[in-house]
């Protein structure tokens, strides 16, 4: 059997803890009735644990007992970038897991499943259900619902070499903020909202302000200052990828080629530039 599962960016600048894009950039596994073995390949195939202690495997036995399975592991997503690389193997576990307990789960079950696991669900909503997501939690209820298939402009990724760590990242963010900083990004995170809903790319280009988070991270993902000061020509917006160091550089639909080549002559020796897809569905396995 094989399953799949897309890389993300969450928080899309003011839509903190709430909004998030699945991005098509998959990591894979393959897997079938034998005595237990990990293989891996790709990302982080050199530290990744190859027992069940390996974040998917954790996920995968949710639903099925993974010591009777022989896997196979191609990671493509890069580790601690702001990518949801977590998020996409919890959610890779649990469709692979569900499909050989020969289970049909619902997206709203992995999200609650896989958010034991994962802590945040906005990388993972978007991993489960594919497209553009918002999630939320009422009544001690966490829920998450896609807004669309698509984003106004195009994601074009700049990676770095460096890491960063989510819960370090997270626990630099201040415990209250000023009543301003509230206010502007309630504002900001509206228009995101509508400007995704109605896929207006001059609506997104006023929507990506954020003064909640990405201030407070910026020391550890220094591309993030520099290419909001001198985006390229025919960016609409950059945002920081979930707590970086990776930054979005959202290009107008009709100019992606040459904000893409303008990148690659903008960021340091060893930074990817990787013009991205919104991947239209999310995680699934067969």
């Amino acid at each position: 059997m094989h399953a799949k599962a897309p890389a993300s960016t969450a928080n899309l600048g003011p839509g903190f803890d709430a909004a998030a894009a699945a991005l098509d950039l998959w990591n894979e596994v393959t897997f079938e009735e034998s005595a237990f073995a990990v293989e891996l390949e790709g990302e982080g195939s050199d530290e990744l644990p190859r027992d069940a202690s390996h974040l998917a495997l954790r996920a995968f036995a949710h639903f099925a007992p993974p010591e009777r399975y022989r896997f196979r592991f191609v990671n493509r997503i890069p580790l601690e970038r702001g990518l949801g690389s977590s998020a996409a193997a919890i959610g890779l576990g649990l469709v692979a897991g569900a499909a050989a307990a020969g289970r049909t789960v619902s997206a709203d079950e992995l999200l609650a499943v896989g958010e034991r696991l994962e802590g945040h669900a906005d990388n993972l909503a978007a991993v489960v259900n594919g497209g553009v997501c918002i999630t939320w939690e009422r009544d001690g209820t966490r829920r998450a619902r896609r807004i669309a298939t698509d984003m106004p402009a195009t994601p074009i990724l700049a990676i770095p070499s460096t890491r960063t760590s989510t819960a370090h990242s997270r626990n630099g963010l201040p415990s209250t903020i000023a009543h301003g900083d509230a206010a502007a990004n309630a504002g900001a995170a509206t228009l995101l909202g509508a400007a995704i809903a109605a896929g207006d790319a001059e609506l997104l280009r006023h929507a990506l302000r954020d003064r909640l988070h990405e201030q407070y991270r910026a020391a550890g993902a220094p591309l993030l200052k520099e290419l909001q000061a001198h985006a390229p020509a025919g960016a609409i917006g950059v945002t920081l990828s979930g707590s970086g160091p990776s930054v979005v550089v959202w290009a107008d639909k009709r100019r992606e080629s040459e904000v893409a080549d303008a990148l690659e002559h903008a960021v340091p020796a060893g930074t990817r530039v990787v013009p991205l897809r919104i991947a239209d569905h999310g995680a699934s396995a067969a």
